[in-house]
């Protein structure tokens, strides 16, 4: 693996981390110039009680229901006592919430590979910026975060992950609102992914997510829509070899439709059906292999809605999936479909979240249509004292590529963080971190251990 650590290099990278806090204080700047006509106008927009920052906290934590994604970890100070929140600056009918987080990080095996493991340390700088509505109806929050990646020996893994966030929603009355979610983002792929091709740095990917949602409700029936369009556009890497690897023919769009239905049979439970299909459409019509990729599938799911008081909410739904590849050489990944999700408050300072999926994700291993990821995951959190919070999380994953024998592997994960505050406006907090995948293609196995340190500034 050919290593790159001169200074010019370095010094590129800082300057990048310079341009990107450079961004985001422009942006903010801009943001306090257009909000600054509206902050003298109205005032006292939020109702008694509410509070914009901690929106779906205590029981109805509905963020946690894809406890997989690992950048909610950064969610953990907002889990904090309104008395350790920061107070944010009032823009009128906004609340404008800035943010910056240090962590430094030491990495057992960087590279996640089974032998020659590299250790480093890595620097992360993280600007965020939060603009949160305060109507008394409708709501419009937008965020937009920059995360500067500096490693200590290995340069050529340093890059600047980009983040822009915007979600809505418009009530046209207590039954029927309309809801949507974009975002962009700039960001690189995890150097354990099935599809990483080991280049000198990490894979580059770029493209947007958009969701529009329409919810109604008629006495004890709801009814749910939602369509999607996302795009997903990945870049060119070099090799040790000194080869590049042109990753242009996974470049795609994926687009999705999803309806849903409930009865609340009687108070606390009710009956879900839920239907979705999705296409996914690749640039090219062959990748690299020679394969078509293009696909369809579609899912149709029942079981029970759980929503008793603020103790439990979840799903509990199974049902048949399928995706069907336009290439007649692919397997055809079909069968089981299960998905559940709960939220479970034993107590005012403790929730449970246990959840488990079976889902078809894109690969581009050779041969393999999809992968079918059977994936357990539990998150455990709990507030010890005002200003801290204790969280672990564990999950267990079996990811089987269709069509390709000697193939599947096991992904094994731990978390374990910590969140003090020394005021609304300090934080600190660690996390200490265990992944081993277990792949029948040794060369994909690996075990990484990470100490992370981090301090938060907010206001």
């Amino acid at each position: 693996m050919k290593i790159s650590c001169t200074a010019p290099a370095q010094g590129r990278r800082i300057a990048d981390a310079l341009a990107a806090l450079g961004v985001v204080a422009t942006f903010a700047a801009g943001l306090l110039a257009f909000s600054e006509p509206a902050a003298a106008q109205v005032r006292g927009a939020t109702q008694p009680g509410e509070d914009p920052r901690r929106q779906g906290s205590g029981a109805k934590i509905t963020r946690e229901a894809d406890p997989e994604d690992k950048a909610k970890s950064r969610d953990d100070s907002e889990r904090l006592h309104d008395s350790y929140q920061p107070k944010g600056v009032d823009l009128g009918q906004f609340l404008f919430l800035p943010k910056l987080e240090l962590d430094e990080t030491y990495n057992t095996n960087l590279f996640a590979t089974q032998t020659d493991k590299r250790s480093d340390f890595v620097t992360v700088i993280r600007p965020e910026l939060k603009l949160r509505s305060r109507f008394k109806e409708h709501a419009l929050n937008l965020s937009l975060l920059a995360e500067q990646y500096l490693h200590k020996r290995y340069n050529s893994d340093n890059r600047t992950d980009l983040q822009f966030d915007v979600d809505g929603r418009y009530d046209f009355s207590s039954e029927t609102q309309a809801t949507y979610f974009g975002q962009l983002f700039s960001r690189h792929e995890d150097r354990g992914s099935p599809d990483d091709v080991r280049g000198l740095e990490p894979t580059p990917i770029s493209g947007f997510v958009n969701r529009g949602g329409f919810k109604h409700q008629f006495g004890r029936y709801t009814v749910v829509s939602e369509v999607g369009v996302d795009r997903r556009v990945f870049g060119s890497v070099s090799t040790a070899a000194g080869t590049t690897v042109r990753n242009a023919d996974r470049d795609r769009w994926e687009l999705l439709a999803r309806l849903r239905g409930s009865y609340e049979m009687f108070p606390g439970y009710a009956a879900v059906t839920e239907v979705s299909g999705n296409r996914r459409i690749y640039d090219d019509s062959r990748d690299r292999a020679g394969f078509d990729r293009n696909s369809y599938g579609y899912r149709v799911e029942a079981g029970i809605g759980v929503d008793i008081s603020q103790l439990v909410r979840g799903d509990f739904l199974v049902g048949y999936f399928a995706q069907n590849y336009r290439d007649a050489r692919f397997k055809d990944p079909q069968g089981l479909s299960v998905r559940a999700t709960f939220n479970w408050t034993p107590t005012t300072l403790t929730i449970i979240v246990p959840s488990f999926e079976r889902s078809v994700n894109e690969t581009t291993t050779a041969s393999a249509s999809g992968m079918v990821r059977n994936a357990f995951n539990l998150t455990v959190r709990h507030e010890l004292e005002r200003n801290i919070i204790l969280t672990g999380y564990g999950s267990v994953a079996y990811d089987q590529f269709s069509g390709v024998k000697n193939r599947d592997a096991w992904t094994y994960e731990g978390r374990a963080r910590v969140i003090y505050a020394f005021t609304p406006e300090v934080y600190t907090g660690g996390e200490v971190g265990y992944r081993n995948k277990r792949s029948q293609a040794e060369t994909e196995s690996f075990t990484q251990t990470t100490f992370m340190l981090r301090l938060g500034l907010q206001y």
